[in-house]
């Protein structure tokens, strides 16, 4: 059966409720203000049946003295496979991952796991969708895996670095996930400097939720409308280059997974304004940003 991009990407409750026994479920539990621990606490008082906890700062970033690097910089190809190996997780697995709605991990999860070319997908709805369809919990955790050996190949989605998200909005659409407030410059709670990458247009990931799950594909256009012009070109005409950026190359992911759903594959910024903002040399953009000419006037 052919899937439809939605379908490639996400997993509803009912469905992953008939396949438990042939996915393997990763919870990936974070908030940006957690304490170490916190996601694993969380699952520990109940997850979805059979499965194990990812830890999203210990496997599914990196972390460098470096602040032109950002906070959530992309993890190393072996800390990746070694963390994943310790679950049990093989090459060919169908992976599930799932967190708390408005937390982004999930989505994080998603972009990383098929960055380094495995299959992923997202529960809509996340835990919430789940035990309010009736779904059960479980506090044990599932019998030991035996560790495997995984051989990553990264790069199985496009990135782009500093540089060319410079220039991106030149011929593409550059699009920033944070709140509007944080992308207007009216306040910057985490990062060295206020505003945004110049030429960028902002369409937060927290705005692309329906009660917690990804909107309609209708609803997603209506979203993304303000960023990508009235007549979605980037939808469209996949010859329109998009990228996305966020504060640290998390919650961006939201923004690209929702693209995903479209059929648009959009490339992460994972060093984002985190990087941008601590680099002296790059300018930084305050205000809205107007729609960019040639997207607007499309036929």
């Amino acid at each position: 059966m052919t899937r439809s991009p939605r379908q490639r990407h996400l997993v509803q409750v009912d469905e992953l409720a008939d396949q438990l026994s042939s996915v393997r479920l990763l919870d990936v539990r974070w908030r940006l203000s957690d304490a170490p621990g916190d996601g694993g606490r969380r699952y520990a008082e109940g997850h979805l049946p059979g499965a194990r906890f990812l830890d999203l700062e210990e496997v599914l970033t990196s972390h460098t003295d470096d602040p032109l690097d950002g906070r959530h910089p992309l993890p190393e190809p072996t800390t990746l496979a070694d963390g994943l190996g310790a679950l049990g997780v093989q090459a060919d697995d169908d992976l599930v991952v799932y967190d708390e709605p408005g937390s982004f991990a999930a989505e994080r999860a998603w972009w990383v796991l098929r960055w380094a070319g495995l299959q992923a997908r997202v529960l809509d709805g996340g835990i919430d969708g789940w035990v309010g369809a009736g779904r059960p919990l479980e506090t044990r955790e599932p019998p030991t895996a035996a560790a495997t050996r995984l051989d990553l190949t990264v790069g199985q989605l496009p990135t782009i670095d500093v540089d060319a998200a410079a220039t991106f909005a030149a011929d593409g659409v550059l699009v920033d996930a944070r709140a509007g407030e944080r992308y207007r410059g009216e306040v910057e709670p985490l990062d060295p400097r206020p505003g945004h990458i110049p030429g960028a247009v902002n369409v937060s990931a927290a705005t692309l939720y329906d009660d917690g799950r990804m909107p309609t594909d209708d609803r997603l256009r209506a979203l993304l409308a303000p960023a990508l012009g009235p007549d979605l070109g980037p939808v469209d005409d996949p010859t329109t280059p998009v990228a996305a950026y966020c504060g640290s190359g998390v919650s961006a992911a939201r923004d690209v997974l929702a693209l995903a759903v479209l059929g648009v594959d959009a490339a992460l910024f994972p060093g984002s304004w985190s990087a941008w903002s601590n680099d002296p040399r790059r300018p930084a953009a305050l205000g809205a940003q107007p729609f960019t000419p040639t997207l607007d006037s499309r036929p």
